[in-house]
Order: structure tokens, then sequence, then C-alpha cells
């Protein structure tokens, strides 16, 4: 498998097939999950991130969904929710969520490249440049959340410490 000289992946093949060949380069621990998805961990500022890339062929829009990893997570009240309601409030682009079976914090955004007939490698690349950020700059609220015991307003708080002025 190869991309054309630009780096697109042309769409007349799967695409994760060539993000997974891609990301092979620069990632150690791939996992081909199915057909559609691919797995990579990538290293982030805060904590090493699970992200899988899922191709929908029929609707023709990657799914980026990347798993917050905090072992220590126990508290599953209706608070959880509130903290991810006011944490999305603040997101550029995509939404957290909960998934209560897993005891999972996770992020998740979606690309439609409908009408394209291609697509960049630099566009994927931003796809989890993007789903790395935003967990990054979110993961200390929810590591206060659950490690500190903290309200979800405390939390927010503490971990989003604005600074003004000069030091």
């Amino acid at each position: 498998m190869s991309f054309d000289n630009q780096n697109k992946i042309i769409r007349q093949n799967n695409p994760i097939d060539y993000i997974e060949e891609y990301f092979s380069r620069f990632f150690d621990n791939i996992l081909r999950d199915s057909e559609d998805k691919v797995t990579i961990n990538a290293k982030g500022l805060w904590n090493t991130y699970k992200i899988s890339i899922i191709w929908s062929e029929q609707k023709k829009i990657f799914e980026i969904c990347t798993y917050l990893d905090n072992s220590r997570k126990t508290r599953t009240n209706n608070s959880v929710y509130l903290l991810i309601s006011k944490v999305n409030e603040k997101t550029g682009l995509g939404h957290f969520n909960f998934n209560p079976k897993l005891n999972t914090i996770f992020f998740n955004h979606k690309a439609s490249v409908k009408g394209q007939d291609s697509i960049t490698i630099e566009q994927v690349e931003h796809f989890v440049d993007i789903a790395v950020q935003e967990c990054d700059r979110f993961f200390p609220v929810f590591y206060v959340f659950f490690n500190k015991k903290k309200s979800p307003k405390n939390a927010i708080e503490i971990a989003m410490l604005e600074t003004s002025g000069e030091a």
C-alpha cells in the first residue's frame, strides 16, 4: 500500500488500511480492532491516551474516540455528569462523556469527508492532535475530581486556573 505523491489517502480502498500503515512508522502499539477501526497509544502531556480512529464508509465520517485512563475512577454518581457538562461548555471541538459500564471518561469528535475524493495524512494527524490537545487540556480537571474528591465546580476552578498579567 502507498499514498499518492501528495500523501493523500484515496478512498477507492479502505482509508483505515493507509492510516494503519502510516501510523505504524511512529507508534509501536497499533491495534487493528476491525476492518474499519485502528487504535493507537498517543503520548500526551499528562498521560498516554488510547485513540481509536473509526471509518464509516456509509456516512463518510471519521470518528476519533479517546479513552482517558485513570485507574482510580470510583465516583460514578450524578456529579460526574455535571462535571462533564461543565467541561463540554469549554471544549473547542468534540465532547467528553462517561461510560458507566467501563467506568471511563472518553473524548469523541467526528470529521465528515463527504464529497471529497481523498483526505491527507495531515488531516488525519490533525484529528489525532485535536484529541490529544483536548484530553491534555482537561485531564487535570478529571484528575482533581476523581483523585482529590473535589466537586465539579472546584475541580474546574483548581485545574483550569487561568492567569492574567505578567510574571
